[in-house]
């Protein structure tokens, strides 16, 4: 029935199309030559504005991704040396140079925020010519930045912003748009603003489409043509919308596409970077296997030591995509913020300490409603004491050849970023001979067979269990659990990131 309909409407199409012609060519040549070429101008113009539409749609998200990616993941190193505001220097000058759509970067601080500085501090990079080569320049900005839009309502709002466009007088000395992130002393004050200037051009959408061939229609005429016209209109109406639909499902796709590769490079870039050197000096053997899922999730971990003892966490930011990958980022920033902000005199913080200060962080700038699962422990090297505090987070495995493979006891703490001030308990235990530390995340027991099945903790636990009677080491049990899973798997997708963490003295 639906293939009759089809056809009976193209036959009505071709007709009607053919009296419309006949009907043109007797009454008027000329004119029907106009609608001719005409109706070709149109869709040849709809195709390439719709064409041209999407490439510049593409390019001003993709270059205002970067942009904010790029600013995100500087204020970490702000935030870090706002101590030492000369590293602001260096700072702004890096992010120039790194990344072709900057043409200028400020860190604005707070008027008298350095008593030891000019009251206006605004330390502002800018490429030394105007095609952007060579080293990139740093001045003080000359003029009162407080009054300009680009800090002004950034630091009222306590939120980041793209401003309007706007002659840089002073600074980049051209038209361009900036966009401006609030900077954050430790107890979450906005003290100052870090920006990136795009020049306006870059992010500029003109519309070349012109109407001058519709405008030789002769709309005078006899009544088919009239008829003849709008019914080629009404089908050049559905064709161009049509043809916009399909190319509003590919851009989105693509759209996707890039965010995912940008979230997996932001989550590789920010897993630390250890040599085995310096473990093997601290004598420990630390092991990761990371399997990724197509779409990017936000596993994460990280560790370093502070005298005898090495701190380190693990956790997951629910999602996949760009925002939770960036979530990731600023959590492992805050990680390593909050647990030097609470060592005290060269002693490893309280890892309870270290989760109520990042999650009050989280709490206060939160705004998009994320969470994040977190277990941080502090392990003494001498004493095998492990000090640790769990927010929401699977709990970690002890590993040894005498016990077998048995679960720590955690308390039921809540994931950071729900609840602000929320008090998270610690605990503490001392590890036996010969163990080996089994950090890891929901997904691993939560990966689905075909018939969408989980792996299940039991399952993990009776492989753990076999690796701890071989007495295999870590990279052996990281290697074994990897082949269970995979083959439980089978040729089911794989619906999220996997992350396993082993820790063993040595």
């Amino acid at each position: 029935m639906i293939k009759n309909q089809i056809k009976s409407s193209i036959q009505r199409a071709r007709a009607g199309i053919a009296f419309i012609i006949a009907a043109a060519v007797l009454s008027q040549l000329v004119n029907m030559a106009q609608y001719i070429y005409t109706r070709k101008s149109i869709q040849k113009q709809s195709v390439e504005k719709t064409y041209n539409n999407m490439l510049k749609l593409q390019r001003t998200a993709k270059l205002q991704t970067s942009v904010e990616s790029a600013v995100q993941a500087t204020m970490g190193d702000v935030r870090v040396n706002l101590n030492n505001p000369e590293m602001f220097y260096g700072i702004t000058s890096r992010l120039v140079a790194n990344n072709e759509y900057i043409v200028g970067s400020a860190i604005a601080m707070h008027p008298g925020y350095y008593p030891d500085k000019d009251k206006l501090f605004a330390p502002f990079a800018y490429p030394e010519n105007k095609d952007g080569e060579g080293q990139p320049r740093v001045k003080l900005l000359p003029y009162d930045y407080t009054q300009q839009e680009w800090y002004a309502t950034p630091v009222q709002k306590d939120s980041a912003m793209w401003t309007e466009p706007y002659f840089d007088k002073g600074g980049s000395e051209m038209l361009i748009r900036s966009y401006s992130l609030p900077i954050h002393d430790h107890e979450n004050r906005v003290v100052g603003i870090l920006t990136a200037d795009v020049p306006y051009k870059d992010l500029a959408s003109e519309d070349d489409f012109t109407y001058d061939e519709i405008d030789k229609i002769n709309i005078v005429g006899f009544i088919f043509q009239v008829l003849g016209l709008l019914l080629v209109f009404y089908i050049v109406w559905r064709y161009a919308s049509k043809f916009k639909q399909f190319n509003r499902l590919v851009m989105e796709q693509e759209l996707l596409t890039k965010e995912l590769q940008i979230a997996s490079d932001i989550q590789t870039a920010m897993l630390p970077n250890i040599s085995d050197i310096e473990n093997a000096r601290h004598h420990l053997d630390v092991q990761k296997t990371l399997l990724s899922a197509p779409d990017v999730s936000a596993d994460f971990y990280d560790y370093f030591y502070i005298g005898s003892k090495v701190v380190f966490c693990i956790g997951d930011v629910p999602g996949s995509n760009v925002k939770a990958a960036l979530m990731m980022s600023i959590i492992r920033s805050i990680f390593r913020t909050s647990a030097n902000a609470n060592s005290i005199n060269g002693e490893a913080p309280s890892p309870a300490a270290v989760i109520r200060s990042m999650n009050n962080s989280l709490c206060s700038v939160n705004h998009s409603e994320m969470f994040a699962t977190l277990f941080v422990g502090v392990l003494d090297l001498n004493s095998a004491v492990l000090t640790y505090s769990n927010a929401g987070n699977p709990a970690p495995v002890i590993v040894s050849p005498s016990t077998g493979a048995k679960l720590i006891d955690t308390d039921p703490n809540i994931p950071v970023g729900i609840m602000e001030n929320y008090e998270y308990t610690e605990q503490h235990i001392t590890l036996i001979e010969d163990f080996t530390l089994f950090l890891y995340n929901d997904g691993l027991y939560e990966t689905e067979n075909t018939n969408h099945e989980p792996y299940g903790q039991k399952r993990m636990l009776t492989r753990l269990v076999a690796s701890a009677h071989r007495n295999d080491g870590p990279k052996k049990i990281l290697s074994s659990m990897q082949e269970a899973v995979e083959s439980y798997r089978g040729s089911a997708p794989q619906e999220d990131d996997i992350l396993m963490l082993t820790l063993k003295m040595i």
